[in-house]
């Protein structure tokens, strides 16, 4: 991959692999369904101060391509289909500017602005690059690009833009940056995912594992009852993604020995076979990706870990025929190239520098492992817990220069869905208290983001709006002391305390309300900054926007739950301090939560389901870990959301989940 703080010759920045640009024939035809124009799109330059607009177009003339992803495993290059030729027809320089001093609000100044808050606020992000620029390309051969989406089959193709930049050996590619479809988007489908936590060390880790196993069968070759006492459950065990949960096995499950880039690879195979099956659209990736920078153990190929996630995604294993380092098992290599559009936001591991050690406290837990299964097992490079917690906006560098230049942005899906993206940042140490007990709170929401937000929510107009973070706008703390008040609060007898009774139908026998804010500190592995503000913005009672938004979808705590929040006609106060030293804090919102995803099922008639989504919303749909398991009050394997939308309304918020084979 280039080293993209060297030289000096332009760049396209965006659209990038984490926020492509989808593409619609339909858009390009008239009512015989012949194509009629070109298919253009816009897209940012950013380029050095020594070169002029002559000289940017003198270095894009005749060298810019798209090349379409045609299959998803084999050789990288033979995946590729031929060059297109890609045309610039408009280039303009663009003047630092506050989208909120301009006469007229638009999504490009938006987007721009994120840009100079976000790459320009670092020095060499892009070396000495610090000029940007607008530009419009056009893709002139429509029919070849309708005879590729119809010998492929699919729904869409993918396609990498393609810079060959004269007297450099080496192509400048954005990969899966542009989404060529042909559909009306009244229906659709995409996942929501989250928490990755890719490292290099995963696979080691699960390798070191294996390795231990191999040894003693070695060594008790002929002594059958040594042998049998031998428990070789990782190295057969596999995974697979299905609906639901696999409740007969979770015991198993609960201790399967989790290698969280395994993980990912079995998220892209699925993900492919639903592409080949036309059951899905595009894919949001809602922070931590990756686990910390630095690369820990296994330090021989990489960078830093986001270049791992980047080679999984692309199904890359740095062009050696056995993946490096650690022999020709299946798990550690990367077979499939994912084949959807994804949308990536960063979370507070994204932050993070340093590993944290696999023997320190209860780590190995969120591993599905046991004290005993690491033990032994150390990191070439020397751990440090306090170091561990080290965050800052410039670890982020490589996230920007290689996966998605803004990290605030929206995604209009057809001519009824807004997607707006919001970073939530890195840990807050304002929270020390979360922070050390390992459920830390994120930064939230600054006040140039509210701005973007209200801002995106008025673009917006009649469109549907889903917000997309990665901490939740509400988390409650439930530890073991608050399980043991609230199991004799409830009159809760001879069983242990469940999430679900805290669903508002039980509590309503309780108080007669259903309000979960009025029995939990809702203010726990949240948002810092503005979180009142955030809150008021969705239930759409916000001094500004009074309009409430339909869905915020997030991740972070690796559990799941699901929320309905409401405008409060009296706010309750909570508790957020200590016992001896308590800080109340009023919640501006009403709070309820249940097995909202049930509904989908139950009500049949599609007005029906419309008018109580309607009724109900905003709701919150917190989704568990790819990666690591919560160590916290309910076990739930690794998984993610698929959702489902039909006739613009949501009609399903299906959980899937890795099940043992």
């Amino acid at each position: 991959m280039i080293d993209l703080t060297l030289g000096n010759y332009p760049i396209i920045i965006s659209p990038n692999l984490g926020n492509p640009i989808l593409l619609n024939l339909r858009n390009n035809k008239d009512h015989s369904q012949f194509p009629v124009k070109n298919l253009s799109f816009k897209a940012l330059v950013i380029a050095s101060k020594s070169y002029s607009i002559k000289k940017i177009l003198e270095n894009f003339h005749q060298n810019l391509f798209i090349q379409p992803i045609l299959k998803d495993s084999g050789d990288f290059s033979k995946r590729r289909g031929e060059l297109i030729d890609l045309h610039l027809v408009e280039i303009k320089k663009v003047e630092k500017l506050d989208f909120r001093d301009e006469p007229v609000l638009e999504e490009e100044n938006c987007i721009i602005w994120d840009i100079f808050n976000c790459v320009f606020k670092h020095d060499d992000v892009f070396g000495k690059r610090k000029e940007l620029y607008k530009i419009k390309l056009e893709v002139r051969n429509l029919p070849k690009i309708e005879q590729l989406l119809k010998d492929s089959d699919r729904d869409f193709l993918l396609f990498d833009i393609v810079h060959d930049i004269p007297n450099l050996s080496e192509n400048k590619v954005n990969y899966h940056s542009i989404a060529v479809f042909n559909k009306d988007w009244k229906d659709f489908k995409f996942i929501h995912a989250s928490d990755f936590h890719v490292a290099r060390r995963n696979d080691f880790i699960i390798n070191y594992l294996r390795e231990n196993v191999r040894s003693k069968l070695e060594r008790f070759d002929s002594k059958e009852k040594k042998l049998s006492k031998i428990d070789k459950f990782v190295l057969t065990r596999d995974f697979e993604f299905k609906e639901e949960f696999q409740e007969e096995r979770y015991e198993e499950l609960r201790y399967a020995k989790y290698n969280f880039n395994y993980s990912l690879r079995k998220l892209i195979e699925f993900a492919n076979m639903e592409v080949s099956e036309k059951n899905l659209d595009f894919m949001l990736m809602t922070g931590d990706l990756i686990d910390y920078l630095d690369i820990a153990r296994g330090n021989y190929q990489y960078k830093n870990n986001y270049l791992v996630f980047l080679d999984i995604l692309l199904g890359l294993n740095k062009g050696l025929e056995d993946p490096p380092y650690l022999g020709n098992d299946d798990e550690f290599i990367n077979k499939q190239e994912i084949l959807v559009p994804i949308f990536t936001i960063p979370g507070n591991h994204d932050y993070r520098k340093n590993h944290y050690g696999m023997r320190f406290g209860q780590i190995h837990k969120i591993f599905g492992m046991t004290h005993s299964d690491v033990k032994g097992y150390y990191d070439h490079k020397f751990f440090n817990y306090l170091t561990a917690l080290r965050a800052n906006e410039r670890y982020l560098k490589d996230y920007l220069r290689y996966i998605n230049p803004n990290l605030n942005f929206n995604l209009r899906i057809g001519e009824n869905y807004n997607f707006i993206f919001l970073d939530t940042g890195q840990d807050s140490v304002a929270d020390m208290h979360d922070l050390l007990k390992g459920g830390p709170s994120t930064k939230g929401i600054k006040d140039y983001q509210v701005d973007l937000l209200r801002a995106y929510i008025k673009l917006a107009h009649n469109e549907k709006i889903i917000v997309v973070m990665h901490t939740p706008p509400v988390s409650p703390n439930l530890n073991a002391n608050k399980r043991r008040k609230y199991k004799k609060k409830l009159n809760i007898k001879n069983r242990p305390l469940k999430w679900s009774d805290f669903y508002e139908e039980n509590l309503k026998s309780h108080d007669g309300t259903g309000r979960l804010d009025k029995m939990l500190n809702l203010k726990y592995q949240t948002i810092m900054y503005n979180w009142a503000t955030v809150l008021r913005i969705c239930t759409g009672s916000d001094k500004e926007i009074r309009r409430k938004v339909d869905l915020v979808i997030c991740g972070h705590t690796h559990t799941l739950k699901e929320y309905r929040l409401k405008e409060a006609k009296e706010t309750e106060r909570i508790n957020f301090g200590f016992l001896i030293f308590p800080i109340y804090i009023e919640v501006p919102c009403e709070v309820y939560t249940s097995r909202y995803r049930d509904k989908f099922k139950e009500i049949k008639d599609p007005k029906d389901l419309q008018i109580w989504f309607d009724v109900n919303k905003p709701f919150v749909l917190q989704t568990q870990a790819v990666g690591p398991l919560s160590a916290s009050f309910k076990f739930k394997p690794p998984g993610f959301r698929l959702y489902t939308i039909k006739e613009n309304q949501i009609v399903s918020a299906k959980v899937f989940s890795l099940h043992l084979k």
